[in-house]
């Protein structure tokens, strides 16, 4: 009896909590439009997306992209409001040519909204073995290394208005597949990153946000690039390497990676997301997006290790290379 009443309270207090929290996050912040927001990686994708949302909702939107075309597409697409700039997240020149453009527009204002949106996949699909340092450096520049650079170089303008951070992390921040080694391991760095300085800026008021989302259908993910870098993997292998996995692996690997394709989701529910947590007056410090990230990737990371291994063996498993087919 004592137990069932115990059980009784704490659904009560779980269901409350969840009710105050929805009814919370339903406010939205007034006077938008005197609010200044930087994006990175705004080419494509989420940030491309977001970019146009902000816009339209009268915010003042600094959008970095990486080439000249995404610059001319956001410019013509987009109101005067919005000013896209040349801004490469792995150079630590072009971040500072891009701090120096924000600061003098902002002036003692400061910076409401800081994006770190920027990512590339890098090597995916094969095994982690296949990846070298030079593809992990790639990776790690952009994803981890470049959003940590951004973020020091524009916190003072982030203090300043007691502004928000909010950086894209992913479901593959929680669980680390054998098939995406350096994106992984960039994403999990993006997470101790942001929760160390979501931490460290609260007696700033400077609020930091994680975003997690799952495979959603962007030009990172695209099947046809994926497949070609892993192509290209393959055919820089040594002789004895292809020899070990044997061209079966790397097929069992291309048809896993298509199959992924298949259960893409819609990135504007990552942009909706990315919305709330700037313009909500309540907004969460972290965001799980999508259906396999709630019901995958977020309990497969509360597992025990080796349960989790199976788990993901289950969802997952990897074709078993040349070599160890033929042990005894």
């Amino acid at each position: 009896m004592e137990v069932l009443t115990l059980l009784e309270i704490t659904a009560v207090l779980w269901g409350t909590y969840l009710v105050v929290t929805w009814w919370l996050e339903r406010g939205r912040l007034s006077q938008l439009t005197d609010k200044t927001v930087l994006i990175t990686g705004c080419d494509t994708g989420f940030g491309n997306l977001l970019a146009k949302r902000l816009d339209q909702l009268g915010l003042r939107v600094f959008a970095g992209c990486l080439t000249e075309a995404g610059v001319a597409e956001l410019r013509q697409s987009c109101s005067e409001r919005l000013q896209p700039i040349r801004m490469d997240v792995s150079s630590s020149d072009s971040v500072q040519d891009a701090f120096r453009v924000v600061k003098e527009a902002v002036g003692s204002r400061g910076l409401w909204g800081l994006v770190n949106n920027a990512g590339i996949l890098g090597v995916a699909g094969g095994t982690m073995e296949w990846a070298t340092k030079e593809d992990y450096q790639a990776v790690l520049n952009v994803n981890l290394l470049g959003m940590i650079d951004v973020t020091k170089t524009f916190l003072p303008l982030l203090k300043k208005s007691r502004g928000r951070v909010v950086n894209v992390s992913s479901a593959g921040g929680r669980v680390a597949m054998p098939t995406t080694g350096p994106y992984a391991v960039s994403k999990f760095g993006v997470e101790a990153f942001s929760d160390s300085l979501r931490r460290a800026m609260r007696c700033f008021g400077v609020k930091v946000h994680i975003l997690e989302p799952g495979f959603c259908r962007t030009e990172m993910n695209a099947w046809e690039p994926i497949k070609r870098r892993l192509g290209d993997t393959w055919k820089r292998l040594s002789p004895e390497t292809k020899a070990e996995y044997g061209e079966g692996f790397l097929l069992a690997g291309e048809n896993g990676l298509a199959a992924v394709d298949k259960f893409m989701q819609d990135p504007v529910v990552v942009v909706d997301a990315m919305e709330h947590a700037l313009c909500a007056t309540h907004p969460r410090s972290r965001y799980v997006i999508g259906w396999d990230a709630r019901l995958v990737a977020v309990p497969m990371s509360w597992l025990p290790t080796d349960l989790g291994d199976l788990v993901c063996h289950l969802l997952a498993p990897m074709p078993t290379p040349a070599c160890c087919k033929t042990k005894v």
